[in-house]
């Protein structure tokens, strides 16, 4: 699915896209109205995100210019206007919502998937609850694979709970739902739906109380076991991902700030220019509307009233009193840490650890030690729990204690490393002898920690293993979106590849020349160059000829793939891609070169 972005803050849209595209969306981005009129006229979009104060148009005139020319995809109209006649103007215009900026991110993007959810075109994503898995595309439910035989409105009614988790449906709200716009039968109908749909799950291999009857409520999923657990888990993720947003953002916000830092001195001096006065008014509206998604609500609140004061001429003495005054307040605030959590340093870890114990009195201090180093976590205490997890969020790694002579440890191994051959596994186990070692490195074991294990020591390793598959390969990535190779940067980073990213086709041979890459990243839609020229000029020069090409693409048509195949491409993925499915086959394809280079040197 393809959203617009049209916001003259380009920073704040680029980490923003970021978020989008880690959740699957293609997205671009446009900081003036014209361009964003362009970019409808030249693709279909599911969705456009429309900022109201533009460079050089209002916001709401381009929402209506989008109306009257018959689009009818969702508009979200974010901005930092918060009043009721904007909100009235910019929802009679044809705007299907409205934020208010500063927005919290992941608010924001669960709206963006409700507007998506909407469109009846919409690419619904496939539900997961326990070992179930719903398709809306396909209309299909399955448990563990096996295809579910259910009625049309057994499906829906498994979609309306799947959907719904923790809510209790009455039989009147059930038959709202699934009878909508048909004559809606009596009570005994759902009830029988109910017989039916709870026979079928049995059968598969489900608990006869998949679903659950709440005595003179009505019906629900059986609660989960840990909930708990799960929210912390849950909460624990979305602060790591504002973390993740600051590292980003922050330099750019302390720019900002040095600009109004410089107009305090030049008030301070009486120096204070039209040119200054507008940067910093521009610095101010900003920050005032990025800050509070960062952990800084106060700092958007300040950085309001500074916007609010600069519209003014700044004669009055108390007006420039008040302004360096707010300007050091705001200055003050950015010192602090928005998190409990130190904040990365680095440019986004983006490391995620799945840590399987059947009896875990050290993980929460594996956990702890992990996120302080920025890795995100989750906990599973069974291997149902693990499956869940894998399926719904593919980790960079796992950590998996094995107790001899638990053969069922050593099943999951097995079946987890022929599932993803090239995720990282570290086992910590005790007393494992010679024979135990053996057993696990055939299941599929990377590496083997004796137990007790320092935390520290444990999250070391898992670094370092993953660093070690990428073993300082170089990736050149070549594609002219740059909100694309902000997010590919981001992603592919933890595993120790030397990535350098390039915009435009004309200084590729210059920059493949210089930086000698072992693999090559090609977008096929590009300006002047296309990916497929590209990799027809390599496969026509003796030196890169055998250069392994990976094409990363929005094109999923047979045709193209085809084309590219037949010119020289070692591997097609569709865009958008998890990094690290790409990361995977980046080291598949990397491994595969150095064994045929072997076998020609042998």
């Amino acid at each position: 699915m393809r959203i617009l972005l049209i916001d003259d803050d380009e920073e704040l849209m680029e980490i923003l896209a970021s978020k989008l595209v880690e959740q699957h969306y293609a997205v671009d981005i446009a900081n003036t109205g014209e361009m964003g009129w362009e970019f409808i006229l030249l693709f279909n979009y599911d969705l456009v995100v429309l900022d109201l104060m533009l460079p050089d148009i209002d916001g709401i005139a381009l929402c209506q210019q989008i109306r009257a020319e018959s689009y009818e995809m969702p508009i979200m109209l974010l901005t930092a206007r918060n009043c009721h006649s904007d909100k009235v103007r910019g929802l009679d215009a044809g705007a299907d919502d409205y934020v208010v900026k500063p927005f919290n991110f992941e608010e924001l993007t669960a709206r963006i998937r409700a507007l998506l959810r909407r469109e009846i075109h919409a690419a619904s994503p496939i539900l997961h609850w326990q070992k179930l898995s719903l398709d809306p595309k396909t209309h299909e439910v399955k448990h563990q694979n096996q295809l579910l035989p259910l009625t049309p409105k057994e499906y829906a009614l498994m979609e309306l709970l799947m959907r719904h988790p923790q809510q209790v449906f009455s039989p009147s709200a059930i038959i709202d739902s699934i009878w909508a716009g048909e004559d809606p039968p009596g009570e005994e109908a759902v009830r029988t739906h109910i017989k039916g749909l709870r026979q079928k799950l049995q059968a598969a291999g489900m608990t006869k109380d998949t679903i659950k009857t709440v005595y003179g409520v009505g019906y629900r999923l059986k609660p989960l076991t840990d909930t708990n657990l799960k929210q912390d888990r849950q909460k624990t993720n979305n602060s790591q991902k504002i973390a993740d947003s600051w590292s980003q953002f922050r330099d750019v916000a302390l720019q900002r700030l040095a600009i109004l830092e410089k107009l305090a001195i030049a008030l301070a001096e009486n120096k204070v220019t039209q040119k200054l006065q507008t940067e910093a008014k521009s610095s101010a509206h900003k920050l005032a509307g990025s800050l509070g998604g960062f952990g800084f609500p106060q700092g958007s609140k300040i950085a309001k009233q500074i916007e609010n004061s600069l519209e003014n001429d700044l004669c009055d003495p108390s007006d420039v009193k008040q302004i360096r005054k707010l300007i050091i307040s705001l200055s003050d605030e950015l010192q602090h840490q928005p998190f409990e959590e130190k904040v990365k340093e680095a440019l986004g870890n983006n490391i995620s650890l799945l840590i399987i114990d059947h009896d875990p009195p050290h993980t929460p201090q594996l956990a702890t030690e992990a996120r302080i180093r920025g890795i995100t976590t989750y906990t599973a205490l069974n291997f149902n729990e693990a499956r869940e997890i894998i399926a719904q969020q593919l980790p960079t790694a796992v950590v998996q204690t094995i107790v001899f002579p638990d053969g069922k440890d050593l099943i999951f191994l097995e079946q987890l490393h022929q599932q993803m051959p090239q995720l990282p596994i570290v086992i910590i186990t005790e007393d494992a002898q010679l024979s135990d070692r053996l057993e696990i490195v055939r299941k599929g074991g990377n590496l083997i920690l004796q137990s007790p294990v320092e935390p520290s020591t444990v999250i070391s390793s898992v670094t370092e293993l993953i660093q070690n598959q990428g073993a300082a390969a170089k990736v050149l990535i070549l594609d002219d979106d740059p909100q694309v190779l902000l997010s590919l940067e981001i992603g592919l980073k933890p595993w120790g590849f030397q990535l350098t990213t390039l915009e435009s086709p004309q200084q590729f041979w210059q920059v493949l020349e210089k930086v000698e890459p072992d693999l090559l990243v090609l977008d096929i839609e590009m300006p002047e160059i296309n990916g497929i020229e590209l990799c027809q000029l390599l496969r026509c020069d003796r030196r890169w000829q055998k250069l392994p090409v990976l094409f990363l693409t929005v094109h999923q048509d047979e045709k193209t793939q085809h084309q590219a195949f037949a010119i020289g491409a070692d591997d097609y993925i569709c865009k958008p891609v998890v990094a690290g499915e790409l990361a995977n086959r980046i080291i598949n394809r990397l491994q595969r070169s150095r064994f045929l280079k072997s076998e020609v040197t042998s």
